[in-house]
């Protein structure tokens, strides 16, 4: 076996489309990342730094990171990714039938990315969120 991140906290990566530092990035492709569309359980993490499409990309996988909401958000509350690469309350859910027939919405946990440290009362507050990928 080879390491190739020991670490994993920090991963070089390329963007597939431009990415402004802060915002959580989805992979969308081979070791290459873009920022999140909406809710989805391809985050890898926030990026570090500005970079253009093409270009090398640092994305932090772990710990505490500034990001920006995309509504009202409560200090403790489970976040997801939103639109442009924000973060939102978390609200997923997959609708699922049961043995018996039943069609049962239940959590996706599989798009929670992190628990907000700090609160937003609006679309594009900065907030602090501990990352659980």
């Amino acid at each position: 076996m080879v390491e190739v991140y020991p670490e994993g906290k920090y991963l070089p990566l390329t963007a597939g489309a431009d990415i402004t530092a802060g915002q959580v990035v989805e992979l969308t492709g081979d070791k290459t990342v873009a920022p999140t569309g909406g809710a989805s359980s391809k985050v890898i993490g926030v990026a570090l730094i500005n970079a253009n499409a093409g270009e090398n990309v640092t994305i932090v996988t772990e710990g505490v990171v500034e990001v920006v909401a995309a509504g009202a958000i409560a200090a403790g509350d489970k976040v997801q990714s939103a639109a442009g690469g924000k973060v939102a309350k978390f609200s997923a859910t997959k609708t699922y039938t049961d043995s018996a027939g039943n069609t049962v919405d239940v959590d996706d946990a599989t798009k929670i990315i992190g628990i907000a440290l700090t609160s937003a009362s609006a679309d594009g507050d900065k907030i602090l969120v501990k990352l659980t990928l």
